[in-house]
């Protein structure tokens, strides 16, 4: 093999290394950022308390899927009456079984943002 070839080749090994650990590293290491809606589409707070009192079952079903999992009516547009359901998680396990559960299900009727804490 000629030393061209045996450098296109160590190149390439060598590109997609990096970007394997900058996805690995990605992923793993930084923190997932769940995004909401623009505070111009959320409903009042007044239609997610609505939607969060209407659903009792499901609040209990997300809050039983472990200790650091809870729920709350979101305010997260400063100084404007817009809101959403805010459920709170510790661990990634939480975030994925909330995630599950809320796939399978009806929702509040009012936009959900995952938040860990």
């Amino acid at each position: 093999m000629k030393l061209a070839s045996r450098i296109v080749i160590g190149v390439a090994i060598v590109t997609l290394a990096g970007v394997g650990g900058a996805a690995a590293f990605g992923g793993i290491f930084l923190p997932s950022t769940d995004a909401h809606p623009p505070c111009k589409e959320l409903p009042t707070a007044a239609e997610a308390t609505e939607g969060l009192a209407g659903n009792p079952a499901l609040i209990r079903d997300i809050e039983a899927l472990g200790d650091g999992v809870s729920i709350a009516v979101g305010m997260p547009c400063p100084g404007q009456d817009r809101a959403l359901i805010e459920v709170a998680y510790q661990s990634s396990r939480e975030r994925e079984s909330v995630g599950d559960l809320l796939g399978k299900r009806d929702g509040f009727g009012v936009p959900v943002h995952l938040v860990k804490h």
